[in-house]
């Protein structure tokens, strides 16, 4: 009879392991813009996902020019109120620059504004903290440190604290660190070279993804990650080889324009006259990159990172809500996407 107990337990293992236990994901959406209008769009989007979190950059901590000290900038505004069918999570953006001059009450102030413009959200309602920062091998210990300072602030002890990861920090994690917080949140875009002239895509790209995570970095790494996925596209200017900036109001319709633009790759164009393009004045001979996240590539990126699972329910966000970006994604694609994911 032992025996056959024995055998049963063994075969219900195998089975176990053959088919994992299918996960409890939350799909979200970040909110990046500073002010809160109760866009139709968002709002539709929101209830119809639908998301189970929302969350929101509150402010940007950047460094005064004239102080050199850090300061509240970008400080998010409310024009109505929020939705209250989900989850708020307040999200704070550093630059860099902050932790060159370090500032023992930087962690007070920042949960003192923190928990003024959470004012409005019951407590309940706010499931976590989150800080977003691409820290550096210089900066690490400094931001670091100042995660713990944080940590210890009254209204941040009320809940958990994540810290957002990028490509890089999860490759080379020994390098990089680990955050002291209780989570991590992936950003599986941004994972090019911006900077650097050529036919790619610095969104999003699913072999430079795979170089990055490996054969199981995610699966590894030392804190439960929730995965962030980009919805936004961008076009890049360069002049004599030299990278100039994002323009922000010059998208695929102008770029077809072929009295002023060529082809020349999947994505380049070059400027065949000079021109004044919408406030952009672009010289001859000057390359222009568009870069997109397509729904054939944020499935292969899902895809990929999904069969990575950690012992964890991962919250899905998608980068970001905004309406005029949201017409180039269907919700049913959407929906797709996060379900890869359970």
């Amino acid at each position: 009879m032992r025996s056959v107990t024995f055998l049963c337990c063994i075969l219900l293992l195998l089975a176990a392991c053959k088919h994992p236990v299918p996960r409890k994901v939350t799909p979200a959406f970040y909110f990046w813009k500073s002010i809160w209008t109760g866009n139709a769009t968002e709002n539709a989007y929101l209830r119809q996902l639908p998301a189970g979190r929302l969350y929101i950059k509150m402010f940007d901590v950047d460094v005064d020019e004239m102080t050199k000290q850090p300061v509240p900038v970008a400080v998010f505004r409310q024009q109505v109120p929020l939705p209250d069918s989900m989850d708020i999570v307040p999200v704070v953006f550093f630059m860099n620059e902050v932790w060159e001059h370090p500032d023992t009450t930087l962690a007070t102030k920042v949960a003192q504004l923190l928990q003024h413009l959470c004012r409005s959200i019951p407590a309940a309602r706010i499931p976590e903290i989150q800080l977003d920062c691409d820290w550096t091998k210089t900066s690490r210990d400094v931001y670091f440190a100042f995660l713990q300072a944080l940590r210890r602030q009254p209204f941040v002890r009320e809940h958990l604290l994540s810290a957002t990861i990028r490509m890089h920090q999860v490759k080379y994690v020994g390098s990089s660190g680990i955050p002291p917080v209780e989570k991590g949140l992936l950003m599986c875009y941004n994972m090019g070279d911006l900077r650097k002239e050529g036919d790619h895509n610095s969104i999003i790209d699913p072999s430079t993804l795979a170089s990055y995570i490996g054969q199981n970095r995610i699966a590894e790494y030392p804190l439960p990650l929730d995965i962030a996925l980009p919805l936004f596209e961008w076009t890049v200017l360069f002049y004599q080889g030299r990278y100039e900036g994002i323009l922000r109001n010059v998208g695929s319709a102008e770029l077809h324009d072929t009295a002023l633009f060529a082809p020349a790759g999947k994505q380049l164009f070059t400027v065949k006259k000079d021109t004044l393009l919408n406030g952009y004045y672009l010289h001859t001979g000057s390359t222009i990159r568009r870069e997109t996240s397509t729904h054939k590539e944020l499935e292969a990126a899902a895809r990929m990172v999904a069969q990575q699972r950690q012992q964890y329910n991962p919250v899905i966000i998608f980068y970001h809500l905004d309406s005029v970006t949201l017409h180039n994604y269907p919700l049913d694609e959407l929906q797709k996407i996060y379900r890869l994911f359970n």
